[in-house]
């Protein structure tokens, strides 16, 4: 059984915005939805999806509003657009219905996507994909996808998509992608950590076609934030035992230097300082825990500059900026 999913504002707010984009009925709309690793996109993902798609006693006789696909870097580490085809057209084919399930009764919102693979492995479907094209696969989806009602395609770890040969402009993916959407008729839905920017970057007729919700982090800088984080790191500790009650509180820098204020991290790090204490034979979470939990140097500096690129992506540009475009 699934440990209860944490409501903070980071998260409500990124689900809510991103239901609020599915709402708009554009052709051929994409919707970036972008956040650090752990800030819960896979989260918000299956509810969304759930939320969107609505009970399916209303959908109609063979008709599937929505699917969730990997863009996985599956051909000697690059990402192969007819490996991606073929997801497509294997989740219409024989949808993967997992993410129905209510998500109490869920470990992992990730399970879907394992399903997914492992029917991927089938001899049937290994073969079906050898005596294929790329453009057969892609044909057969487009004509499925209209028959079936198809309105969004949910597309996690889209940041996959940036990983292709020297040959290869990823934003060409993207705007075959684009066009893909507005020929069938669907909402096309991105889940990718900052580095999926670069399917977007210089491209106006991608960015203009496109709407981001950013699953935001929190930052002890901002007075709001640091209250919210707080209260995030309160929530998560019930789970755990510490020598005082306000160990927690009293080292809120340790836990965000641990985490840069994103849910996830700030989870796996409680759970690194319980296990340090599991193996020290103790009862209790002490402060020796909480600093031994932190990760070492060269990753604790790669997950803040991955904070930091997140933070530029979400800045607007600065008056002096704007004004220098203008002059």
């Amino acid at each position: 059984m699934s440990s209860p999913i944490v409501l903070h504002p980071a998260f409500v707010q990124a689900k809510d915005a991103l239901l609020r984009a599915l709402v708009t009925d554009v052709p051929g709309q994409l919707i970036f939805v972008i956040g650090l690793s752990g800030a819960g996109k896979s989260e918000i993902r299956y509810a969304t999806m759930q939320a969107y798609a609505g009970n399916p006693k209303g959908w109609g006789r063979g008709h599937l509003p929505a699917i969730a696909v990997r863009a996985t870097p599956s051909d000697r580490s690059y990402f192969s657009s007819k490996e991606f085809a073929m997801r497509l057209y294997v989740e219409l084919r024989e949808p993967n219905l997992g993410w129905l399930t209510h998500r109490s009764a869920v470990d992992d919102p990730d399970d879907v996507h394992l399903r997914s693979e492992e029917r991927l492995t089938d001899s049937f479907w290994k073969n079906f994909r050898y005596t294929r094209t790329e453009h057969d696969l892609r044909s057969h989806f487009e004509r499925m996808a209209v028959a079936r009602g198809l309105r969004a395609i949910f597309v996690e770890q889209a940041a996959s998509i940036t990983r292709t040969n020297a040959r290869k402009d990823p934003r060409d993916h993207m705007e075959s992608y684009m066009c893909l959407a507005e020929e069938i008729g669907v909402t096309l839905v991105l889940f990718g950590v900052p580095a999926a920017s670069v399917l977007w970057k210089g491209k106006a007729e991608i960015r203009r076609r496109s709407r981001f919700v950013f699953v935001e982090r929190y930052r002890l800088s901002d007075a709001n934030d640091r209250a919210c984080f707080e209260r995030l790191a309160v929530s998560l500790a019930q789970g755990y035992r510490f020598a005082t009650p306000d160990l927690l509180r009293r080292n809120l820098d340790l836990a965000y230097a641990a985490s840069a204020g994103v849910c996830g991290e700030l989870k796996g790090y409680l759970t690194r300082a319980d296990d340090l204490r599991a193996g020290q034979g103790v009862d209790m979470i002490l402060k020796q825990h909480l600093e031994g939990a932190i990760y070492a140097e060269e990753d604790l500096v790669t997950l803040h500059e991955a904070a930091s690129a997140f933070d530029v992506l979400r800045t607007p540009a600065s008056a002096s900026a704007i004004r220098r475009v203008l002059a």
